[in-house]
């Protein structure tokens, strides 16, 4: 399961509350796949919210993408479903000095074809530089507002 880790200068509700909005994920992942993400479910966000998300990687991809484990200011988990499979993400929040330390990671439930045959590669060699850019990103945006 490969993660980053990275320090964000702000409180820990400021940025739980950013990354668990799924519908902002487009602000933060990488831009070429020009992702947009809108909420499916009614209510507040919290564990059982939906989302439809469209992205380009690999061709495009319509997934569904479901909270999973939802714990306000320290944990969020997600799965996205779709062409690639399910993937399953996270971020854990951990106070640190003046403000949190952030982990990302990710992990394949189930890999679709023709990602099977390539997640090997892409967890040992594509992913710890993907989610160093996308703590990056989400650092960017949390300490500039």
């Amino acid at each position: 399961m490969p993660s980053q880790k990275i320090t964000i200068n702000a409180p820990a509700e400021k940025v739980f509350n950013y990354v668990a909005d799924i519908s902002k994920h487009g602000e933060w992942g990488n831009p070429s796949q020009k992702l947009q993400v809108e909420k499916t479910s009614a209510g507040p966000i919290g564990q059982g919210s939906t989302f439809k998300s469209v992205g380009k990687q690999f061709g495009t991809q319509n997934d569904t993408v479901t909270i999973v484990e939802y714990a306000p200011s320290k944990r969020v988990v997600y799965e996205s479903e779709g062409k690639a499979g399910v993937l399953r993400h996270w971020f854990d929040i951990t106070p640190s000095g003046s403000g949190v330390e952030v982990e990302k990671g990710f992990d394949v439930v189930k890999a679709g074809f023709p990602f099977v045959i390539f997640a090997p590669i892409v967890k040992a060699f594509v992913a710890p530089g993907a989610l160093k850019s996308d703590l990056e990103r989400i650092k960017a945006k949390l300490e500039g507002s």
